[in-house]
């Protein structure tokens, strides 16, 4: 598409012997009017091997279960959980200027049990209706807490669409620590979650800067 002309193929190798690596197209420099959401973070790519670590370990099943990731940006997370598990379902959301991002890697990557979607943090109340009976059974989050602002509608969304069963994966690079404790404790309102030791990660896809939690509703 020419719309995606100037960006660049990111490749990531998985464990899964039958599955290709995952590509995403990328503006590495976050300029273009997707902006910082088009680009490749590192918080995404540990997420995204230890999500390949615990489905190598058997450790992750997720045969015909229903995954929703939050804040997408090129959907590298998401579309690696899609190739790990092709009969799981998995829906990518965005806002919706990312929306066209998201469809072409999932394209990009013959991902045809992952779809794309719009998702406003701020205004979740149609999603709220559409997953009441039906919760997913994993929400993934990745550096999605960069911005303080977004920290309430995140904790609001989160404690919205998760269910009893669901498990939530939340993944950041610290930046701002104060402010990242901050929604820290405002998760934990309605969340118990624990931390993702880096012995439990992937061995070299892993930072000191990096945090993995791995949640669950009270």
């Amino acid at each position: 598409m020419a719309e995606f002309d100037d960006y660049i193929e990111y490749s990531l190798e998985v464990s899964r012997q039958d599955a290709s690596p995952v590509r995403v197209l990328q503006d590495a420099s976050g300029a273009t009017r997707c902006g910082v959401g088009s680009t490749v973070w590192d918080a995404g790519l540990v997420l995204a091997k230890y999500l390949d670590r615990q489905t190598a370990d058997q450790q992750l099943d997720l045969a015909g279960k229903t995954v929703l990731e939050l804040g997408s940006g090129t959907g590298l997370v998401g579309i690696t959980i899609a190739k790990l598990h092709p009969s799981s379902t998995v829906v990518l959301t965005d806002k919706s200027s990312l929306v066209p991002l998201l469809q072409r890697n999932a394209t990009l990557n013959n991902a045809v049990n992952a779809s794309a979607e719009c998702l406003d943090w701020c205004d979740v109340e149609h999603w709220n209706n559409r997953w009441n009976e039906n919760k997913p059974d994993l929400i993934l989050v990745s550096d999605g807490i960069w911005d303080k602002d977004l920290h309430g509608p995140l904790a609001d969304t989160l404690a919205q669409l998760a269910g009893a069963n669901t498990r939530v994966l939340v993944a950041y690079e610290t930046r701002k620590f104060a402010e990242e404790a901050e929604f820290i404790a405002l998760w934990s309102r309605r969340f118990r979650f624990r931390d993702i030791k880096p012995e439990d990660q992937h061995p070299v896809m892993q930072s000191e800067d990096i945090f993995l939690f791995d949640g669950a509703l009270k």
